[in-house]
């Protein structure tokens, strides 16, 4: 539990406000006691020696430096019992992130000297002996001070260069996007990994968006969008600074922060504000003279950017296969292993026998033919097994289902929670709450009902609503605790029945992931105090959720455990908004929606590292532009069931094959039809 408001540390520190929290403890606002000054707490809850040990380390680091863009450590103790406490200064201001998030891009004017005095903060870090590598470099983890000085927090992850001692499991996290290909533990980390890092932060601080994941780049499945085409504003100059420190290979990068702050500051022209001379980055760093074919703009010079070479493949198969293990190991290969080392086939999938029927020539999986994909760079001969999906979906009970949908429906005045066959007949209303109700999620075993209220419209969030749960015929309503008076909603139950996953609004409006068992006891957050993440699906066995993750504006499709929260982008999507995703009951292929050119369309992707590659639903025909959202899978996974408003404002429920036939109209009526689930 989180320490109160008023509680008193040591006899020194009084706690004042929590300022952030996650999976391994909070930081607080204190005030020291003794000399009347805030102070920020961090705590540690984990006292293994594995988390013991990183957190000491972080302390060592800290207590040793002393640089103007760094916070300096002032006390570090244990309670025994509860946990590691770390006290340092308290940094006013807001970070780059929730500026980020407030007003969208940063004007370079304005950002560039922030990262000039971050450059110099890593010019002094790489520099001590032993060297220093913080490895956790985005937008979180860089304040900046009423007085507009940037200053470089969290030392969780970094690393002192002569500490020989085994990688821990905390050293070994990197944050999608930030993190270069090295960091997924494929090689050694050093200077040039936190070069990568600040690339990515100033990339997402000038176009409010984060550069594609490096894993996927150094695996050719990505490319980088050019920084301009995000933000055309940004200068040519600087566009290329920063792309050459996204390089995928350490040696493509800047040799050294000093290099990277060079060609920073070489940026500055006429025509934009000159930096004060109060950097003393700037005075004693030397620029390295460009060559000739760097010079296109004759008022700038800037090192040098060397166009990618073709060296045959990009990266080494050994290193790639390395790269493909660990990525692996981060989306849970125990649990993937699990489905693809059986026997016997799964159930049938997206209308192909069986969804993952391996070629005899390559082992390659089959891809659905309702599915598009962008051709594959090398042409791979794949088997397809055409199957002739039923006529009409037959009843799949693992428990109590008929072949039913359960959906919202506004018909009514406000939203309440209705039930219809898969045929389109027995449509029956459920609930008549005076403050609506709607995001019908079923019980395992078909016989319940959870569901959200008060709602009075289909939306993205539920200021101040709570969970329900209820028979499927709609009796026995009773709240499920806890209610955090922010807001819980987007209910999803576990494949035991034991417990819900669901989203809730902290005091704050951020939205986090938590899990509680049916009776309120053992409520764990899963999301990191930087998140925004809603909208939870289970895996058929019940150890990983997939979400939808907010970073910076945009929202993609994220994996996390249920059990420590670590988590990790599944979607490969370039910033469009992706929302409501769903696991296949045989755990091989996830659906959600996707925003495309304004549209909303249906995206598949297996559950397969080497064949994850996301792929539109019916992509040709009229279903191609035919708006369809929140998507669900039947249980037999033949069928997706989903919402869709072909006149632009007559929202109704469907279904159909993901080979695109037997399209059918579940509801047909004028009003808002919405949040449909399949019943087991």
């Amino acid at each position: 539990m989180p320490l109160k408001p008023g509680a008193t540390l040591r006899h020194r520190y009084r706690i004042e406000s929590v300022l952030g929290q996650g999976g391994m403890g909070a930081v607080y606002k204190a005030v020291d006691i003794n000399l009347g000054v805030p102070v920020a707490v961090k705590e540690n809850l984990f006292t293994t020696d594995e988390y013991a040990r990183q957190f000491r380390r972080e302390a060592t680091i800290l207590a040793s430096l002393r640089h103007p863009n760094l916070p300096r450590v002032t006390d570090h103790f244990v309670v025994e019992g509860e946990g590691q406490y770390l006290v340092m200064d308290f940094i006013q201001g807001e970070d780059v992130r929730q500026r980020l998030e407030r007003d969208g891009p940063i004007p370079e004017s304005e950002a560039l000297p922030w990262f000039l005095e971050t450059c110099d903060a890593l010019s002094y870090l790489h520099g001590r002996q032993p060297q220093i590598v913080h490895r956790d470099i985005k937008p979180g983890n860089i304040k900046i001070t009423p007085e507009g000085r940037p200053m470089l927090v969290d030392f969780g992850l970094a690393k002192i260069a002569s500490d020989t001692s085994s990688t821990t499991r905390g050293a070994r996290a990197m944050t999608p996007g930030f993190s270069p290909p090295e960091q997924y533990g494929m090689g050694r980390t050093d200077g040039r990994t936190d070069i990568y890092s600040l690339g990515a932060t100033i990339y997402a601080a000038l176009t409010a968006s984060i550069p594609e994941d490096a894993l996927e780049r150094a695996l050719q499945r990505a490319e980088l969008t050019p920084l301009r085409k995000r933000n055309p504003n940004v200068s040519p100059a600087l566009a290329r600074a920063v792309e050459m420190a996204l390089a995928v290979r350490p040696e493509d990068r800047y040799s050294t922060a000093a290099d990277f702050g060079a060609a920073l500051s070489a940026t500055v022209t006429p025509s934009r504000p000159t930096l004060p001379r109060a950097y003393p980055y700037l005075e004693r760093t030397k620029i390295s003279p460009p060559r000739p074919e760097a010079l296109a703009e004759p008022d700038v010079v800037l090192v040098p950017h060397e166009p990618a070479r073709r060296r045959g493949p990009m990266i080494a198969i050994g290193v790639a296969t390395g790269l493909l293990i660990l990525a692996g190991a981060a989306f849970g290969l125990s649990d993937r292993l699990g489905w693809l080392g059986r026997t016997t086939p799964p159930p049938p999938s997206l209308g192909v026998t069986p969804p993952f029927a391996a070629s005899t020539n390559t082992g390659i999986a089959a891809i659905p033919a309702g599915l598009a994909t962008s051709p594959p760079r090398t042409a791979i001969p794949v088997a397809v097994s055409p199957v002739v999906p039923p006529a009409t979906p037959a009843a799949t009970p693992i428990g109590g289902g008929v072949g039913q949908v359960a959906f919202a429906s506004s018909r009514s005045g406000l939203p309440q929670i209705y039930l219809v066959n898969v045929d389109g007949t027995g449509e029956s209303q459920l609930t008549t709450l005076p403050d609506g109700a709607c995001q019908p999620a079923w019980s395992p075993d078909g016989l319940q009902l959870a569901f959200t209220s008060p709602c009075r419209k289909n939306q993205e969030s539920y200021a101040g609503s709570g969970l329900y749960v209820m028979k499927a015929d709609g009796s026995a309503v009773q709240p499920l605790p806890p209610r955090t008076g922010g807001g819980d909603y987007d209910p999803a139950w576990s494949p035991d029945g034991r417990r819900l996953a669901y989203a809730s609004l902290r005091e704050n409006n951020r939205v986090q992931l938590r899990v509680m068992g049916l009776d309120g006891s053992s409520v764990d957050d899963l999301t990191p105090p930087e998140g925004v993440d809603s909208q939870p699906a289970w895996s058929p066995l019940g150890t990983q959720l997939v979400f939808r993750a907010k970073r910076l504006k945009e929202a993609q499709i994220w994996i996390t455990t249920d059990t420590t929260g670590s988590e990790e982008r599944f979607s490969r999507g370039g910033g469009e908004n992706e929302s409501h995703p769903d696991w296949s009951r045989d755990g091989q292929w996830l659906v959600w929606d996707r925003n495309v050119d304004g549209v909303s369309r249906l995206i598949a992707a297996p559950y397969n590292e080497d064949a994850r590659a996301d792929r539109q639903v019916c992509p040709g025909g009229q279903l191609s532009v035919q708006p369809m959202a929140e998507p669900r899978w039947s249980p037999d996974g033949q069928w997706i069931v989903f919402e869709t408003w072909p006149s632009g404002t007559d929202h109704n429920i469907a279904i159909l094959t993901s080979s695109c036939t037997n399209y059918t109209l579940l509801t047909t009526d004028p009003s808002v039809d919405f949040d449909p689930a399949w019943r087991p």
